[in-house]
């Protein structure tokens, strides 16, 4: 008999960018009285198999924590509510047999998953207008309700579900259709002053302390210019990037206490450089705070040096 069950310590859905990869994705950590990685794995194929969930880039490891082993999974799905469903699963049966529970179904709660990612696939014609919309380079967003924001703010347009099976041939306004400016900006305690500094620059909407919801919200807006952001950093952490791309990354510092969500340090410096990562320009960075310093490498169009108080214009 196992007295530690697996216990779930952390599982989130990732819809865009995320400090694990460029796609949206799943991470699951989980606590657990032994090593049960390989378990977990085969699993997680398992199920994701059964139900028709496509996954990729699936790593699971193992390390040591003081009288239990932490078990960390990630894997890239265009589905990443139904993954995290699955995990959830996973971890369900992986008890039930390390307890010897042969009262567990095994396969009632995946057939209902199987079937509830079935009703909520997107119909053809929205994966096709979703693919034409990529080809273009316009960002396009799917909602809980399965409804679709091509473009972004001013440039933006949304089709609901009824009005895409209503009228499939419907053709939206590519010509109109693009990205909106959008400058995102990550710290604690310089952040306020970068986007104090930006929104002297550019007439748009200036958020702060943003999570996923409230920059979806922005970019839905059809009167919205542009996008100064400034993140919560374990907003990052949990939810990823609302964006695949931004016109500008500025990363203040690295100060104040690391994020509840974050397993390290490292994984807190890497959710502040994430819009780095998606930034068409070179990011700027406090190369005052020698904290920030492992992200110089990985700027993919260099790095411009930014200093608290002073005018960067």
């Amino acid at each position: 008999m196992i007295n530690q069950p697996i216990v779930i310590r952390h599982l989130t859905a990732f819809y865009g960018p995320n400090i694990y990869r460029p796609q949206p994705g799943v991470v699951l950590r989980v606590s657990a009285p032994a090593d049960y990685s390989d378990q977990l794995r085969a699993a997680i194929k398992g199920g994701a198999l059964a139900i028709g969930l496509v996954i990729a880039h699936l790593y699971v490891v193992a390390q040591a924590h003081h009288d239990d082993v932490q078990i960390s999974a990630f894997f890239t799905t265009g589905e990443p509510e139904i993954g995290v469903e699955l995990c959830r699963y996973v971890v369900d049966g992986l008890n039930a047999q390390l307890r010897r529970d042969e009262t567990w179904n095994a396969d009632e709660p995946l057939m209902a998953l199987r079937d509830r990612r079935q009703a909520q696939a997107l119909p053809v014609q929205a994966l096709q207008l979703i693919a034409n919309a990529r080809h273009r380079d316009i960002p396009a967003t799917i909602f809980p309700d399965r409804s679709i924001l091509l473009g972004q703010g001013e440039r933006s347009w949304i089709i609901t579900y009824d009005e895409l099976r209503a009228t499939p041939d419907l053709q939206p306004p590519w010509q109109h259709l693009g990205r909106i400016p959008i400058i995102a900006i990550t710290g604690e305690q310089y952040r306020s002053q970068a986007i104090a500094e930006q929104a002297t620059r550019h007439q748009g909407v200036i958020l702060d302390n943003a999570n996923r919801s409230t920059v979806i919200q922005a970019l839905r807006d059809p009167t919205c210019q542009a996008l100064i952001v400034g993140f919560d950093t374990d907003s990052l952490l949990r939810e990823g990037l609302p964006f695949d791309q931004c016109d500008l990354a500025i990363i203040t510092d690295r100060q104040g206490q690391r994020p509840p969500t974050a397993s390290d340090d490292d994984e807190w410096l890497r959710a502040l450089g994430l819009p780095m990562l998606c930034s068409t320009s070179p990011a700027l960075i406090n190369l005052s705070d020698p904290n920030l310093h492992p992200l110089l490498n990985y700027a993919p169009h260099g790095v411009i040096g930014w200093s608290p108080g002073t005018d960067h214009r």
